[in-house]
């Protein structure tokens, strides 16, 4: 599945505006207030109605702080009007071809059609919308039937032994990190503090159900779990491998899904040598290749925040797409979104992040926001949608330094403005010959600054200027 075209009506800041986006990665910039996770909301409205057509996992419904407000004063009263329809509409493909993993060659093919009248195509083109048409309506869906017949259909096809490649959703939010425990859980978990065994007898089933849901592991859509919830649940994933890693044990055979995860995480972190869960630990381990290893708590932020999101997708892929086995990073679509995907990430980082993202999941299609200037300048112009500009895509960036994304993209001064008027002023003073004005400035900005290129470059002018006149002067 991928998005090919969005537009957001009476959508929170979007009036109504359409947008077309890049089949594989997509970085939504702007200023603060542009829009950017209202962007990302709208979209996740549009990927989450495929799980309309999978019973049991929650869509992402438009809600009433989605609804565009107009504020205005009429004769000192205030008042806020709120615009409808509120309509988010889309375009996209999904991927609908029959495909597993051959064992002799251990390669995935795709079966044909046993119909001479149905090619079975890999890609089937769909528009569908959600909407509410007046205050105190409710989300459409009809304008999602098509979409949602499709999830169905091949929903279907997988109850029924006919292997299709299902693709995967997921929205990571801002937050992701620092709402990991859901309020569900908090309650549970607050309700059995303190308890001894046998006074917990009674409220076994909810405890379990709160701490574990291994139960729901073995339903084949439990790769739709918690698919637009934006959060990212750590507890949840050292929990998948534990029950994994146990079941490696127990039948004394690798799991397939277990590597898949571990192959995302060493992708996405060429510096650690392997990703391990530790039984004796309780946790995932990284082993680096200094040999000293690292529990999943023992990392930064921005090394948690990474870690997690690969293992989610990969844990995804695995249980929507057994069939593919190693494969199924490589061959499992999807839609991902990820607010702030340079959060927590040191800039050398920042530049290679899109790179780790299209290795691991070469089927994926992401859409970012950033306020980087590194992540700008390694993606494409085309995969860059500036929502405060006057045009969509800027005419330069990938390989462009971060002074020049700021200025020239971000719409940002480069560096101090104080500082650059400053050093402006040097300058001027140098072009008219107010060479010991210019000294004085530079002097006494040096004793700030340090040694700054620029006023070694100026020092350099006065010297070469003045070194045969000793009569210049103001």
């Amino acid at each position: 599945m991928r998005l090919e075209t969005l537009r957001l009506q009476n959508f929170r800041g979007f009036e109504n505006r359409e947008f077309r986006l890049h089949p594989e990665f997509n970085l939504i910039v702007g200023g603060n207030g542009a829009g950017k996770t209202s962007f990302l909301e709208g979209a996740a409205v549009a990927i989450g109605s495929w799980l309309l057509g999978f019973p049991g996992h929650d869509s992402r419904n438009i809600r009433t702080k989605d609804v565009r407000v107009i504020r205005e004063m009429v004769e000192k009263r205030y008042r806020e009007l709120p615009q409808y329809p509120v309509c988010v509409e889309a375009t996209g493909y999904v991927q609908i071809a029959r495909a597993e993993r051959s064992a002799e060659t251990m390669q995935v093919v795709y079966t044909q059609s046993i119909s001479i009248d149905k090619p079975n195509p890999r890609d089937q083109s769909v528009s569908w919308s959600r909407s509410i048409e007046a205050e105190g309506g409710r989300t459409t869906q009809k304008g999602a039937d098509k979409l949602k017949t499709l999830a169905k259909r091949m929903g279907g096809a997988v109850l029924q032994q006919q292997p299709r490649i299902l693709p995967l959703i997921r929205y990571f939010g801002a937050g992701r990190l620092w709402e990991s425990v859901r309020d569900s859980e908090r309650k549970a978990l607050s309700k059995h503090k303190g308890k001894q065994p046998a006074q917990l007898a009674e409220d076994a089933d909810e405890l379990d159900r709160a701490i574990f849901d291994f139960e729901r592991l073995s339903e084949p859509f439990y790769g739709y779990r918690m698919s637009v919830d934006k959060r990212c649940n750590p507890d949840d994933l050292i929990r998948w491998l534990a029950f994994e890693r146990r079941n490696e044990l127990d039948e004394e055979e690798e799991s397939p899904a277990l590597r898949l995860v571990y192959q995302a995480i060493e992708s996405m972190l060429p510096e650690a040598k392997s990703a391990r869960y530790s039984v004796k630990l309780r946790t995932l381990v990284l082993h680096y290749a200094d040999g000293q290893p690292r529990t999943f708590d023992e990392l930064s932020d921005g090394y948690r925040n990474i870690v997690a999101m690969a293992a989610d997708l990969a844990v995804k892929a695995a249980m929507l797409n057994p069939q593919l086995a190693e494969k199924a990073l490589e061959f499992t679509p999807g839609v991902v979104l990820i607010d702030e995907l340079d959060l927590h990430l040191h800039p050398k980082w920042q530049r290679r992040i899109i790179q780790d993202l299209r290795r691991t999941f070469p089927k994926v299609q992401f859409i970012c926001t950033t306020h980087s200037p590194q992540l700008i300048g390694q993606a494409k112009p085309e995969e860059i949608i500036v929502l405060d500009a006057a045009t969509n895509h800027p005419s330069q960036s990938l390989g462009m330094d971060s002074n020049w994304v700021l200025r020239h993209i971000m719409v940002s001064d480069d560096r101090d403005p104080a500082v650059a008027a400053e050093l402006d002023a040097i300058f001027e003073n140098i072009d008219q010959a107010h060479f010991a004005h210019a000294q004085l400035s530079v002097d006494a900005l040096r004793s700030r600054l340090g040694e700054h290129p620029e006023l070694v470059e100026a020092q350099a002018l006065i010297g070469r200027y003045t070194r045969f006149d000793t009569s210049a002067s103001e």
